[in-house]
Order: structure tokens, then sequence, then C-alpha cells
């Protein structure tokens, strides 16, 4: 137990995505002793604070991000036995973790991600000093990542952590005793309001930075409902090709488009429930 919370510690301070995903996955361990695995992991997360082994982001990031954002998570799971409701819980909890974070630490931030793509920047200048068409690639890729990750930081951090939940609940749900229909997974209708105000904010020229964050925020919801929708319809023939299954996957990390349509899906899933539809075709023909 006390083994696994430290290796949880140091999961997530390398990566937060991966360390929630490890934290969820494997949750079924200590779920009788969860107060003792969320000890060892905030009093390990503050010796390393204190000894300055991590800085103040990390310190923030692993104490509500990660441990306080699976905490909640599995508490709601445990009382509401919905994995929707879990997961939308922590969606509004790290949307305030993020406008805080950025409002407090946000300068700071800002200065490590500058420092980052300088010293970036000086070893690109000295790999590609005599190809000046990959030198202008580079330079050129790692500005648009400083701005990426400066300004939109906000909504990049809850896509993160949304999606990471998302994946560690699947394999809770294939190794715990609480299972989770997929196929049959619905948003609630009352994050069309957040989508609109979100839309309004991209549309405004004051706001549009504000907007496009919080598009981001919102669109691994939408994904989560796309991504049922394709395995209620294909998910069956999926299984059964290993193949075309991890095709689809490399597809949707690799290609931006396709998370992107996924996501359309899920969001008019809400207004046209398109797997209603289907049930009601085939209630339809064995009247007939």
């Amino acid at each position: 137990m006390i083994f696994l919370a430290v290796i949880s510690v140091v999961i997530a301070t390398l990566s937060p995505f991966w360390g929630l995903i490890f934290i969820i996955a494997f949750s079924g361990k200590y779920q009788e002793k969860r107060n003792l695995f969320y000890s060892v992991y905030f009093g390990f997360v503050v010796i390393l604070f204190l000894f300055k082994v991590i800085d103040i982001i990390s310190f923030m990031d692993l104490l509500i991000g990660v441990g306080l954002t699976s905490a909640l998570y599995l508490w709601s799971l445990h009382r509401t036995l919905n994995f929707i409701n879990a997961l939308v819980s922590v969606f509004f909890l790290n949307i305030i973790y993020a406008i805080l974070r950025l409002i407090i630490l946000g300068r700071y931030h800002t200065k490590i991600i500058v420092e980052v793509i300088d010293k970036y920047k000086e070893l690109v200048m000295q790999s590609f000093q005599n190809n000046d068409e990959q030198l202008t690639f580079a330079l050129k890729f790692t500005d648009t990542f400083q701005e990426l990750f400066t300004k939109y930081y906000a909504g990049i951090w809850v896509f993160t952590i949304v999606f990471a939940i998302y994946i560690g609940s699947l394999f809770l749900s294939k190794k715990g005793t609480l299972k989770w229909e997929h196929r049959k997974t619905r948003m609630p209708f009352y994050l069309i309001y957040f989508l609109i105000a979100a839309l309004a904010g991209f549309l405004l020229p004051t706001t549009n930075t504000s907007g496009i964050n919080a598009l981001i925020m919102i669109a691994p919801l939408f994904l989560v409902q796309g991504i049922s929708i394709l395995d209620f319809y294909w998910g069956n023939f999926l299984k059964k090709s290993k193949f075309l299954l991890l095709l689809l996957i490399f597809s949707m990390v690799f290609n931006y488009f396709i998370l992107i349509l996924v996501a359309l899906v899920g969001l008019a899933d809400i207004w046209f429930n398109f797997r209603k539809i289907e049930m009601e075709e085939i209630d339809e023909n064995n009247i007939n």
C-alpha cells in the first residue's frame, strides 16, 4: 500500500497524466485502505516540496491536480456508482484549479516555459546551423509550442486531466467489480450551456483566449460521448479485429481532425440521441 502510494507520486511527478491513470486504474487494490493510501501520498508530496525536490507548480499539481482530483473522483464514484457523475465532478474541480493556478502562478509558469524554450532554441540552432530550412521550421514549432502552453494552458490542463481519468476508468471498469456500460454513456444536457458560453467568449475579440480555453476544457467530455457512440455501433466488430482497433486509436491520437469529428458526433448526440434512434428502429422491425 505504501509502496503503491510512493510509486504514484513518482509517476505523477514525471507526468500528471500518467500518474492519474495509474492511481485510478489500480484504485481497486487500495479501496478498503484509501485513507492510508492518500495519507502516504500527500505526506510524500509535502516531503518532496520541503526538500525542494519539486517546485511550487509541481507541488500544487500533485496536491490538487492529481491527489485531490483522484480522491474526489473515487469518492464520487463510490457514492453515486456512476462514472459520468464522478467524471463531471472532477471536470469542474479542475476548471477552478486551472483558473486559480493561472491567476496565482501564471507569471511563474510563463517564466519557466520561456526558459525551457530558450534552452531548446539554443540546442536547435546548434543542431541545424547548416540547414536553414530545418532551422526555420524548428524555430516556428517552438514558438507555436510556447504560445499554446502560455495562452491555452488552462484548457490543456483540464483536457489532459479529464482524459486521463477517462482512460483510468476504463482500466478500473475492466478489472473492478463496478462495470461501466461504456456504449450507453451520455453527458448531462446542462453542459450545452457551458458550451454556448464558451462559443460566445470565442466569438468576442476581448474574450477570445478565454473562449478557446473553455472550448478545449469541455472538448474531452463530448469526445468521450463520441467514443461511446463508436463503441455502440462498431464496438463488437472492432473487438474482433484488433488491427482496426489499434488503427483507430492511432488515428485519433495523431490526427486532430478525427478527434474533433468524434467530439462533434458526441455533441450532436446530446440533441439527436443516435442510439435511441437505432433502438427505435430495431423495435419497429421486431414489431413488423
